[in-house]
């Protein structure tokens, strides 16, 4: 096939040469009379370029009174195939001249005109030389033969496609040929020829001179001479074995989808593995006209297979229920199985006779109907763990889109696979549910505290017998009560408020008397969580017996208040935080320090709540608190980043003290904090200033270097090759010409780069200054347009220029605003390729109730190449090209609309970008008449 391309892709260029090198006018048009291709002699003898010319109707370009003979014309191409006559003809200047043209219609319903200008009779010769050589370089054969089937004429189509030379060919009979079995053909086509009858389109097979069997489409009509006479046969003849080819891949790949489709219903609508294997084998077999089907299913040898499906197998080749892979021989492919089994991928087997893999069985081949076999891996979970194979009577039939569509049917096969495995996974998992469940209980029942679960009306749903024995009420009882009944006075309140709070928040806790049935208080510790149930919110919680620790609290609080009197009023930030980094306490000053409150902060973990992770110069803060957990006796003063509730970072000294316990452990660390940030923020300015200065004084420093060290050589390099190429240093040859001008070009574009460098570096240090000096801005105007005008005319586009006359004087600095325009105008120009090119320059005066000044407004348009709106927002970034693919294609720094925008801000205006891709862009630069005084 890619032989065949190659041969087509040669024939259509030689074509398409000739089509576009000859001096006579050819034109192609379609059934209608619409030109849809011509050469350039036909442009030029009707005065059109080829893009007027396609589309034209054949009445555009005759004079009026031959108009109405066009349809006649036409009908007698389509019956008789030809057509010869003299036309009057207009040219597209209105001048009228006379051609003799010649028409035929094409095999493909193309009409095919050549023309040939009367206005010289005696190019007559020419015009038969070139009619014979567009007989010669066409693809298709043309032949003729006499009224006795001889060949009288034979080109070079003709010999491309039998392989036999004219010699060969001329004075032989024609139908050496045709194949034995096409033999009749000769004399029907002779009969239907020597009646006067044509043969619109026969569809046969020819041979060779190697003695391949061909498809070919014939068109065969009378041939005469000057008397009209039938003297013979003219055959155009064309290859159709690609095409015939490409039919039966087409029916091949039909048979495939549906042989697919048959096998997605059945993953869809099968539950059982056997069942879904024996349904593919089927679907392949009878839909796919495969001769046979079968799945090997991985055994516990590392290359068996097991046949789980067979379809075909009429001489039970398969029926042995052994490994697979020990018996080749037998069954053809078990090697062939066994192979992807260790490669892990599919192999093909496009001809068993000359594969080397089945050389083995090469004898059970030849007595089966097996040619061609294909074998995929089906894979579960990275493992694979069968083969689906695939036998065809034909060799070479398995190609890339088959192979497509065979893997695919083995991937769906692993799918099916893996929802089976779902499926089991899922009744697993509702087992594992069950016996969840029955845990739960048993955990429910055997916690020490009580639990309970109620909805959102406060219906108690379950609880644990533990609550019974607590409350003293009954399981009946307990169904019929609300959670409040077991609370009294305030503590009723606050169980509303927290309930609420778990059905909003998701989660809360409380401490309260709880009221037994007898009347007797326990105080609690209670948590709630809110869960959803049977698409219903619910609460789950946990209370508690803390009366031990309610006793010890007591004890507790009076050292507490005399410790809190004493650490309260201090201003430092005192802080105990155990061995863990959990805070223990932080005194009223550290609250408000940090931005927390006591409930808030205490039992937090001192990393992410007052100390990040990482430090804002990068230090890892996680690692000085390890290690001051680890070891505080080595950190007793540290300073370190902090940060407060609210995401501010602060700078804190510390001094750590730490308490051991009776045997050395660490049990509590204090640390006593010192605001830091303030001085360190100034430390820190007065750092950054001094860096600025010193790179200010670098860039300086760089930029005078720079502007001297770069622009000298380069300036010297553009002039003395100037000096060389004017042919003042002796003359020069073509090629030294050509290399000193590209030196040249090239020298001056990096001098535009090394100024557009130095420019942004300027504008970014802060050092270029924008003049104050009236000019007049139409003459600016034109200087700059004088310069881009030989770019335009270079690319054959419409400079299309409008200045308002009310335009005068501006007070701005000249130099810069035409280096704006200059940019502006060079770029619209490199990147349209046709169409045109449009500046406005207009004076916008606002109104008195704007009270602002006149400003100039430039408008620069394109009809280019235009830019993606996800581009826009980058457009005017430095060293930023919007598209590499552009960058092939024009050359450029990216600084160029950079500097323009930099350069319009500082003398006071603006510029904006609006484009669509594929149609253009738009730039809009406003700047004031008078240019902002800077400071």
């Amino acid at each position: 096939m890619a032989a065949l391309a190659q041969q087509l892709q040669a024939c259509e260029a030689r074509y398409r040469t000739l089509f576009d090198h000859a001096q006579l006018g050819i034109v192609l048009a379609d059934a209608e009379s619409y030109y849809v291709d011509v050469n350039a002699s036909a442009c030029e003898m009707f005065g059109y370029s080829r893009d007027e010319f396609v589309g034209l109707h054949a009445s555009d370009i005759v004079v009026q009174t031959e108009a109405p003979h066009i349809d006649s014309a036409l009908g007698q191409i389509h019956t008789r195939r030809d057509h010869h006559r003299e036309w009057q003809f207009r040219r597209k200047d209105g001048t009228v001249f006379t051609a003799e043209v010649i028409a035929t219609l094409l095999p493909d319903g193309t009409l095919l005109g050549l023309i040939r200008d009367l206005s010289d009779r005696n190019a007559a010769q020419t015009y038969r030389d070139r009619m014979a050589a567009i007989v010669e370089s066409t693809s298709d054969a043309i032949i003729s033969t006499d009224l006795n089937g001889i060949v009288t004429s034979w080109n070079a189509g003709a010999e491309a496609i039998y392989g036999y030379s004219a010699a060969d060919m001329l004075g032989t009979p024609v139908a050496r040929l045709y194949p034995v079995d096409k033999l009749s053909e000769a004399s029907l086509i002779l009969e239907k020829i020597q009646r006067g009858e044509r043969i619109e389109r026969l569809e046969t097979q020819r041979h060779t001179k190697a003695g391949q069997l061909i498809y070919v489409c014939i068109a065969a009509s009378p041939l005469k001479d000057s008397r009209g006479n039938i003297i013979g046969t003219s055959a155009i003849v064309r290859d159709i074995t690609a095409l015939k080819e490409r039919d039966r891949e087409i029916a091949r790949m039909s048979r495939l989808y549906a042989a697919l489709s048959q096998i997605n219903q059945a993953i869809v609508w099968t539950a059982d593995r056997d069942e879904l294997f024996q349904k593919v084998c089927q679907a392949l077999v009878n839909d796919g006209g495969f001769c046979l089907a079968w799945i090997g299913w991985r055994g516990v040898e590392p290359d068996g297979l097991t046949p789980v499906a067979v379809v075909g197998d009429s001489a039970g080749l398969l029926s042995n229920p052994g490994a697979m892979g020990q018996k080749p021989a037998a069954d053809l492919s078990g090697e062939l199985a066994a192979m992807v089994l260790r490669s892990h991928q599919p192999y093909i087997c496009n001809d068993a006779l000359t594969d080397p893999a089945t050389r083995a069985g090469h004898g059970a081949i030849a007595e089966g109907r097996f040619r061609a076999s294909a074998h995929f891996p089906i894979i579960l979970e990275g493992e694979i763990v069968g083969v689906l194979n695939v036998y065809a009577e034909q060799p070479n039939i398995f190609h890339d889109k088959e192979i497509a569509l065979l893997e695919e049917a083995a991937g769906d096969l692993a799918f099916a696979l893996s929802a089976f495995a779902r499926d089991e996974a899922r009744r697993q998992a509702e087992q594992a549910v069950r016996d969840e469940m029955r845990f739960t209980e048993i955990m429910i029942e055997s916690m020490p505290g009580i639990l309970y679960f109620y909805d959102t009306e406060g219906h108690f749903l379950r609880w644990n017998q533990n609550f019974e024995r607590v409350s003293g009420y009954s399981a009946d009882e307990i169904a019929h009560m609300h959670p409040i009944h077991f609370f009294a006075g305030d503590d009723r309140a606050r169980l509303e408020q927290r309930i609420a709070q778990v059905f909003t928040d998701g989660e809360s806790s409380m401490e309260a008397d709880f009221v037994a049935k007898d009347g007797t208080t326990t105080p609690y510790f209670f948590t709630g969580q809110r869960v959803q149930f049977e698409n219903t919110w619910c609460l789950v919680g946990v209370g508690i017996d803390i009366s031990a620790r309610r006793r010890a609290e007591t004890r507790l609080a009076e050292s507490e208040r005399k410790y809190r009197e004493l650490v309260e009023h201090a201003n430092s930030i005192i802080l105990r935080w155990n061995s863990d980094g959990c805070i223990t306490f932080l005194n009223e000053y550290g609250q408000r320090f940090f931005g927390y409150s006591e409930a808030e902060i205490i039992g937090r973990h001192v990393m992410e709540t007052i100390v990040p992770p990482m430090e804002s110069g990068g230090r890892d803060l996680q690692q000085l608190m390890d290690a001051i957990c680890a070891n505080p006796s080595a950190f007793e003063q540290n300073i370190n980043e902090n940060m407060r509730h609210d995401g501010q970072r602060v700078w804190v000294a510390w001094t750590n003290r730490i308490e051991l316990d009776a045997i050395g452990n660490v049990v509590e660390i204090l640390s006593i904090g010192t605001d830091m940030t303030a001085r360190r923020q100034a430390e820190a300015e007065r750092e950054k200033r001094h860096q600025a200065e010193a790179a200010d004084r670098i860039k300086s420093a760089f930029l005078a270097t720079m502007s001297h060290e770069l622009r000298t050589p380069l300036n010297s390099i553009i002039g003395f090759t100037g000096i060389i190429l004017q042919g003042l240093a002796g003359p020069l040859n073509a090629e030294q010409s050509k290399q000193l001008a590209m030196v040249r070009t090239s020298a001056r574009h990096l001098l535009a780069l090394v100024n557009d460098v130095l420019d942004i570096s300027k504008i970014e240090a802060g050092q270029l200054e924008v003049a104050r000096e009236p000019f007049d801005l139409p003459r600016s105007i034109a200087k700059v347009l004088a310069i881009v005008q030989p770019q335009a005319v270079a690319k054959a586009l419409d400079l299309r220029v409008e200045v308002a006359p009310t335009l005068g004087e501006a007070i701005t600095d000249q130099r810069r605003f035409e280096q704006i325009l200059l940019n502006l105008l060079s770029n619209a120009i490199k990147f349209t390729d046709r169409g045109n090119v449009a500046l406005t320059a207009e004076l916008y005066e606002p109104s008195r109730a704007e009270a602002a000044p006149a400003t100039l407004r430039l408008r620069v348009s394109d009809t280019g190449i235009g830019i993606k709106a996800e581009d826009l927002p980058a457009l005017f970034q430095p060293f930023r090209q919007i598209d590499s693919g552009l960058t092939r294609n024009h050359e450029g720094t990216g600084l160029g609309l950079a500097i323009c925008r930099r350069l319009v801000e500082l003398m006071g205006g603006t510029i904006q970008a609006e484009s669509t891709w594929g149609m253009g862009s738009t730039f809009t630069v406003t700047l004031p008449l008078q240019a902002p005084e800077t400071p």
